[in-house]
């Protein structure tokens, strides 16, 4: 197993994709001091799984992304990689493996021994979310931490050593010195598994004793629930029963209903058609009453005429009567000269005589 490259991007100080190769033998990187020597070894833990922000020098996680400067803005996410050449030249006794949880399908895991190179890929975002992948998979964190157990590479490992570590660790006692011996020995991921197993084992016990709590009380109520079975039973017989008893109830009301619906279809049917021969018959005698109206509007005036003409009849009729009178008295008074002139005739013809 050999680290071949570390590629960096929106980490610290590196805005940019920068990709930074380890030839074969070894490789050193100079600069003066604040040129990013220390974000190298930072980033290398970083995707490690370093969640100690005082290990990477910092004091929240949004630090590990470019903060931007005058000319240059400032980063939302923070990404490294790391690719470690996994050919069989380069496997040795601490081989990449990793053991994944059941859970986690087949095809789903990610196969480091079918790619002559594994990539290792964390990012950060300012939002606060997190991602891992394992070959451009998407993993989690703990698959990574697994991944490294035995090769001394992982974030308690020994590979990546900081000012003053090495007097640290010769200060401490034996059993704090303990984990870096087994780390070098192979035998931590042994010591993780027998501690995820006894704290699997130690809830399995836990729930074996809730299971015998929850059993007792269970039996003794098994009597009181037989009683209430029992009735249970009973009760959805009778259940049954009545609803078929409702449903045969239903199904009568619905054929009194729909019996009560047909003879109201029917008379409604005697009722429109009753209800057409009355609009008929009323359209009918409004016409006869329109054409009785004319009439009588006819007649009126008619009548309005006559009146009319018995008014001049009348006015003639009496105009004519005084003429009448006027020559009646006419008459009588030429009657009257008439017989005193026939008078006097006859006097003087006495006379004469």
């Amino acid at each position: 197993m050999r680290l071949k490259a570390v590629e960096m991007q929106g980490f610290k100080s590196f805005p940019d994709k920068t990709k930074i190769t380890f030839e074969q033998g070894v490789t050193a990187i100079i600069g003066p001091n604040g040129s990013g020597k220390s974000n190298i070894s930072d980033a290398v833990r970083w995707v490690l799984g370093e969640m100690s922000m005082k290990s990477l020098r910092g004091s929240k996680m949004d630090d590990v992304i470019f903060n931007g400067t005058p000319t240059r803005p400032a980063s939302n996410c923070a990404s490294v990689s790391l690719y470690i050449d996994s050919e069989e030249e380069y496997r040795s006794t601490h081989q990449l493996t990793l053991d994944m949880e059941e859970e986690v399908s087949a095809d789903e895991k990610p196969r480091l021994s079918d790619s002559p190179e594994t990539v290792i890929t964390r990012k950060y975002y300012r939002s606060g979310e997190s991602e891992y992948y394992i070959n451009r998979k998407l993993s989690r964190l703990k698959d990574i931490y697994e991944m490294f157990y035995d090769t001394g590479i992982g974030r308690e490992g020994y590979s990546v050593i900081s000012q003053g570590k090495i007097a640290e660790v010769l200060s401490q006692k034996g059993d704090e010195r303990r984990s870096i011996f087994e780390e070098a020995a192979g035998i931590s991921r042994f010591r993780y598994r027998k501690t995820e197993a006894e704290r699997k084992l130690a809830d399995t016990e836990n729930n074996l004793l809730r299971v015998t709590d929850i059993l007792q009380e269970v039996a003794s109520r098994v009597k009181p629930l037989e009683k209430e079975a029992e009735n249970a039973k009973q009760y959805l017989v009778l259940s049954e029963e009545k609803k078929g008893l409702e449903i045969t109830l239903w199904l009568n009301r619905l054929d009194d209903l729909r019996e009560k619906r047909n003879l109201g279809e029917e008379g409604l049917t005697h009722a429109q058609n009753a209800l057409e021969q009355a609009q008929l018959a009323e359209t009918t005698l409004e016409k006869e009453l329109d054409d009785q109206l004319n009439e009588s509007y006819e007649f009126a005036r008619l009548m309005s005429l006559t009146e009319q003409e018995k008014s001049v009849s009348e006015r003639i009729k009496a105009e004519a009567e005084g003429e009448k009178a006027v020559c009646l008295n006419d008459l009588q008074h030429y009657e009257q000269i008439v017989s005193d002139s026939n008078s006097e005739i006859a006097e003087s013809e006495q006379r004469s005589a």
